[in-house]
């Protein structure tokens, strides 16, 4: 009798032993490299007034600037749930475009193969290349010059496995740089649709969607 309940007891042990062990792999924490590589479309917010001479509204314009980004990401896992790192890439407009450089923060929001995720970027969109004429409708020279960038979103993160997810979140971005365009002079001959003569700091506004692949 003695000995059955020593042979449970032991039996009971190990099996205590292998769920602890069981549950310590099931959590185990991964700290690594990760790169992402993501895709993301973004269309432009809000509208513009533009000042005149004296400080009031010249003229109101409305961002209709497509984003189209690209973007590579180098980052450490400190857990399951956060990565930090630096990104680059570049930012297509219509007729511009930026090369951004940024501070990354991501989070999973739980331990699971399909996991909420959220993510910010901060950091500088340098200037790449920049059409000089304004445009044939509004008369304005969109993102005229390099400027401090920020960028949140949410969404999901799908694991396939330990070394691939894939990545799809509704994002926010905004961009601070300078649109050109002209204040007429009176007695002068209106060349706004081929060169401008001021310039206003302006914040654009993106909302749109990025799809990533982390490995």
């Amino acid at each position: 009798m003695n000995m059955k309940r020593t042979l449970l007891c032991i039996i009971g042990v190990l099996f205590l032993v292998c769920s602890v062990q069981a549950q310590r792999a099931h959590s185990q924490q991964e700290h690594k490299f990760v790169y992402m590589t993501s895709f993301g479309y973004a269309s432009g917010l809000s509208k513009i007034d533009l000042s005149d001479q004296n400080g009031g509204i010249l003229k109101t314009v409305y961002n209709k600037n497509p984003n189209f980004q690209i973007n590579q990401l180098l980052a450490y896992q400190f857990n399951n749930y956060f990565y930090m790192g630096i990104g680059a890439g570049l930012d297509f407009w219509k007729y511009t475009a930026f090369v951004p450089v940024y501070l990354n923060f991501s989070v999973n929001m739980i331990d699971k193969k399909i996991s909420p995720m959220a993510y910010v970027n901060l950091g500088y969109g340098f200037k790449w290349y920049l059409q000089s004429k304004p445009e044939t409708m509004d008369r304005v020279v969109h993102g005229t010059s390099a400027g401090p960038m920020g960028e949140g979103g949410l969404g999901i993160r799908l694991k396939f496995n330990s070394k691939v997810s894939l990545v799809i979140a509704g994002c926010y971005k905004a961009q601070y740089s300078d649109i050109r365009y002209t204040v007429p002079k009176p007695g002068e001959q209106d060349f706004s649709a081929y060169s401008t003569n001021a310039v206003q700091k302006i914040l654009y506004h993106f909302a749109g969607v990025r799809v990533g692949i982390l490995y």
